[in-house]
C-alpha cells in the first residue's frame, strides 16, 4: 500500500547478473496504480544505471560555460530526455558562436548567430544547424521532443563544431610545443666501434 496514494501498487525488484561481463544490476519496476490510465508504462530503474547508452564525451579546452552546457546535454540524452537534450543542443550552438565569432557579425537571434558560421562551414551544415535550432525551438515552446537517433546523429555534428573551434586549435598548440621541445639523439644500438 502506498502511503502517499492510498492505494495498492505493484514493485517488482530483481537482481540481474550480465552474460557476458558477469556484473551484477538491480533492477526495480514500480507499475502505475489501479486508476492510472491503460497506456501508462511501469517506471524501470537499474542500480548502477547501465553504460550502453552513454556517449563518449568529447574533451577540449572551453569556456566553464560551453562545457557545463555540453555535459549536461549529454547527460540529458543518457537519461532519455529528449526534449530537454533537443533544447541543449540549441543552447550548446548558440554557446559556441557566442565564444567563437565576434559579436559584431551577428544579431541577437540564433539564426543570426548560425549565419555568421557561413565563411566557416558549409552550407549543407549551415542547414543542419538550421534545423537543430527549429527542433530546439519546437522544444521549448512546443514541448516536442526529437526522437532519440536524430538527438544521437545531431550530436556528432556539434561535437564536429567543438572540435573545429576548440579541438583543432588545441592539436595545433600540442604540435607546435611538441616541436619546440629538445630532441633526445638516438643512440646506436650494438658495440661501439
Amino acid at each position: 500500500m502506498d502511503p502517499g496514494w492510498g492505494f495498492p501498487q505493484k514493485i517488482e525488484a530483481e537482481i540481474l547478473r550480465c552474460c557476458g561481463c558477469d556484473l551484477f544490476t538491480f533492477r526495480l519496476v514500480t507499475h502505475p496504480f489501479e486508476f492510472q490510465d491503460e497506456a501508462d508504462r511501469p517506471d524501470e530503474a537499474l542500480f548502477p544505471p547501465r553504460t550502453d547508452k552513454r556517449r563518449s564525451r568529447k574533451f577540449f579546452i572551453m569556456p566553464v560555460e560551453v562545457r557545463s552546457i555540453y555535459l549536461e546535454t549529454v547527460a540529458a540524452h543518457e537519461h532519455e530526455l529528449y526534449i530537454l537534450s533537443t533544447v541543449g543542443l540549441r543552447s550548446l550552438i548558440e554557446a559556441i558562436v557566442e565564444d567563437r565569432i565576434a559579436a559584431t557579425n551577428y544579431g541577437k537571434t540564433l539564426e543570426s548567430k548560425i549565419n555568421a558560421l557561413g565563411d566557416l562551414v558549409d552550407a549543407s551544415v549551415l542547414r543542419v544547424l538550421h534545423t537543430f535550432r527549429q527542433l530546439g525551438n519546437s522544444a521549448v515552446h512546443a514541448q516536442a521532443a526529437t526522437n532519440a537517433g536524430d538527438l544521437h546523429r545531431a550530436f556528432y555534428v556539434v561535437e564536429g563544431l567543438m572540435e573545429y573551434f576548440y579541438g583543432l586549435k588545441q592539436s595545433a598548440d600540442n604540435f607546435e610545443a611538441g616541436r619546440k621541445k629538445p630532441r633526445r639523439r638516438a643512440t646506436p644500438k650494438g658495440p661501439a666501434k
